[in-house]
């Protein structure tokens, strides 16, 4: 345990002005919004300052994740320590994820403020609906609860990106030549697999349900679907799926 910890830190250390930078700029922007929409602006006004900030800081948090573990491998082939990486006495699963959990740590933060930011101008729109019809009064969802589902997407997604990531840097870095060229090329193609996978599975289990002994009437089968656990499930399967590949790669074909 104390070679994992002391490899995230120095992951951290080794990258702490682009990390720094990133939850800085998600933070600024958050701010922003909370402060232009506590300014008491009207419904129409507010909407569309929520909508356009927490739409460019989603996107930056969703991103930027996967470029930030990819520098974290590419930085090492650039400043050739990666040597020095290879001949550590741990096994590179062990490096990788320290690497994975550093990125992780700050996709947590920068996700949790996009979250606690969203969570509070939503609720400001409600408070605007409010004044117009008091139906609205119920519509927003209690904080532990929102906070709990968006948890639950920032993770799942955190490990779909980051085993396709894994699995391009495997690949990637077991060949000599043209890198760049099958580092987009294996991208895509753990993507599309990705995809389609999850796809074809989500076909499958509406095949299904109605086979099932319990009542399964078109709205169920769409919640279920829709809002279910099994989409999660799939996807997080299919990240581990393919970070697995990566490491292995990584582990036996990695060329130095």
């Amino acid at each position: 345990m104390k070679p994992f910890f002391a490899l995230y830190v120095k992951e951290l250390k080794a990258h702490k002005i682009l990390f720094l930078f990133l939850l800085l700029l998600i933070a600024g922007l958050n701010a922003y919004g909370l402060i232009r929409i506590a300014d008491g602006l009207n419904f129409e006004e507010a909407f569309k300052q929520i909508f356009i900030l927490t739409t460019i800081a989603i996107f930056l948090v969703l991103l930027s994740l996967p470029f930030l573990l990819a520098h974290t491998f590419n930085s090492e082939w650039r400043s050739e320590t990666h040597y020095q990486m290879f001949a550590l006495p741990v096994s590179q699963y062990t490096v990788i994820l320290a690497k994975i959990v550093a990125v992780a740590s700050v996709g947590f933060v920068g996700g949790g403020i996009v979250i606690g930011s969203v969570y509070f101008s939503m609720a400001h729109i409600v408070d605007l609906l409010v004044e117009v019809a008091s139906i609205f009064r119920e519509a927003v969802i209690p904080f532990f609860d929102f906070v709990l589902i968006a948890s639950l997407i920032l993770v799942t997604y955190m490990i779909f990106i980051f085993g396709i990531v894994i699995g391009m840097e495997g690949v990637k870095f077991s060949v000599k030549r043209y890198r760049r060229l099958t580092a987009v090329a294996s991208f895509f193609v753990f993507f599309l697999v990705g995809f389609f996978t999850l796809q074809g599975l989500r076909v499958f289990t509406s095949f299904l349900m109605p086979m099932l002994p319990y009542p399964h009437t078109g709205s169920f089968i769409s919640m279920y679907i829709g809002t279910g656990i099994d989409p999660y499930l799939y996807t997080t399967l299919t990240g581990i799926i393919f970070m697995i590949i990566g490491l292995v790669m990584y582990e036996k074909r990695a060329e130095i």
